[in-house]
């Protein structure tokens, strides 16, 4: 900012000395400039910028603990799904002893088909969940090959 102004100054004759002008009025001619370093304005501005800088920084935090929670979860569920299909398959492998077994035993006439069938149908839901946890584990591996990749 640039300012001009006028000070007028009265002044009284001196009765002591006798200076030059004396008892002449003072007129100065004054000229200003304001320079703003330190504006309030710039400071805002400023802490704004940080501030943004701020909430940019945990954006990437928080998408990055996101990630990094996806990825450990998806681990999870994958090493969840290889014991889910191992168990699977010790289930299976006994219940096809047991439907020997049956198989036997409705030779001989002791036990009613219908045992049979209801172990060949448990026999199904293990394969089912054989084929599910299967599913499973390549569902999560490619997830896990996503999140990994750079």
């Amino acid at each position: 900012m640039f300012g001009f102004g006028l000070d007028y100054t009265p002044v009284s004759q001196r009765t002591d000395l006798n200076p030059m002008d004396n008892g002449k009025d003072v007129f100065m001619p004054m000229v200003s400039i304001t320079i703003p370093i330190f504006n309030n304005r710039y400071k805002s501005i400023t802490k704004q910028n940080e501030l943004r800088q701020q909430e940019i920084q945990s954006q990437k935090d928080e998408r990055l603990n996101s990630l990094e929670s996806d990825l450990a979860k998806a681990i999870a569920m994958r090493n969840q799904s290889r014991i889910k299909f191992n168990t699977q398959s010790k289930n299976l492998k006994h219940a096809k002893d047991a439907e020997d077994i049956l198989i036997k035993n409705y030779e001989t006439g002791t036990i009613d088909f219908n045992d049979v069938l209801d172990i060949q149908e448990l026999q199904l839901k293990f394969q089912m969940n054989q084929i599910e946890s299967v599913k499973t584990y390549y569902v999560q591996t490619a997830l896990i090959n996503y999140l990994t990749q750079q």
